[in-house]
């Protein structure tokens, strides 16, 4: 009786240790399959944040970029860095590059009795000029850069700018006669179209500037143009802010409008609503 009770505990006892076993070795098993595809799912889920990682600095790195003196350096230069970059290249464009170049200015400069402000200014210049390394002299087109991205601060040093010095900055002084003309005929053009340009994004300055010329002079025709005068001044009263301008537009349009005919005024408000078109057309 006891041997028979002896012989059931001891199968008791082994189907439980069977059991035991089975179960160590799914446990086995899914430490050995699972816990590697685990660890092998955190490391591509860590190498994908690296990459973000990676590519976050190097477009941080990217957004920092600037011209730092090449006019193609780089596409996220502002309208502001291209006309600081060429303000400071046509101050520099003027002055002895060298001190050579000084030595000898300073000689002549003193036997014709220039004045002292005058002297000092130089001297003030190049000292600052030496510490840059303009890798192009060419200032006007970093102007044409900062125009076309919309500046109406470029546009006025671009009325600055006098034939001279835009055919330095180009390197057309070799050019003949009859080139010179065409040259200096296409800047004048140019001026007025990239002016134009700006004014119908809003730019004041433009607007006024575009003002005044055209009481003396339109390159399409050679002669004065009235009628663009009235349809600019009109326009500029409509949008301007600046209180200055304002009144500057107001009083040339009043001072204008008196020697039109009519049929002229008609036309000039045809333009005006033109203008104002355009100008929404901008997303204005």
């Amino acid at each position: 009786m006891r041997d028979e009770r002896t012989i059931k505990l001891l199968v008791s006892c082994r189907g439980f240790v069977k059991k035991f076993a089975l179960a160590i070795s799914i446990l086995a098993l899914v430490v050995f399959y699972f816990i590697p595809k685990e660890h092998s799912e955190i490391e591509k889920f860590s190498d994908k944040n690296d990459s973000k990682n990676a590519v976050s600095k190097d477009l941080k790195r990217k957004e920092k970029s600037t011209i730092e003196t090449d006019i193609g350096v780089s596409e996220l230069a502002s309208a502001e860095e291209f006309l600081l970059e060429a303000k400071e290249i046509r101050r520099c464009s003027a002055i002895p590059k060298t001190q050579d170049e000084l030595d000898k200015w300073m000689s002549k400069v003193n036997e014709v009795g220039e004045p002292y402000e005058y002297i000092e200014d130089v001297l003030s210049r190049f000292e600052r000029c030496s510490q840059f390394n303009f890798i192009s002299d060419d200032f006007v087109e970093l102007l044409f850069k900062a125009i076309e991205l919309g500046s109406d601060n470029a546009v006025a040093e671009l009325w600055a700018v006098s034939d001279r010095e835009y055919f330095q900055s180009k390197g057309l002084d070799e050019l003949s006669r009859e080139d010179t003309i065409k040259q200096r005929v296409k800047f004048n053009k140019l001026k007025y179209r990239l002016s134009e340009s700006v004014a119908l994004t809003g730019g004041e300055q433009s607007i006024l500037r575009l003002v005044k010329e055209y009481q003396n002079y339109d390159p399409d025709t050679g002669n004065p143009n009235y009628l663009k005068v009235i349809a600019y001044a009109d326009f500029g009263l409509k949008i301007v802010e600046d209180n200055d301008i304002y009144l500057k537009l107001d009083f040339i349009k009043h001072r204008i409008h008196q020697n039109m005919e009519f049929q002229d005024i008609e036309q000039a408000q045809m333009l005006t609503e033109k203008l104002l078109n355009k100008f929404g057309e901008n997303g204005n």
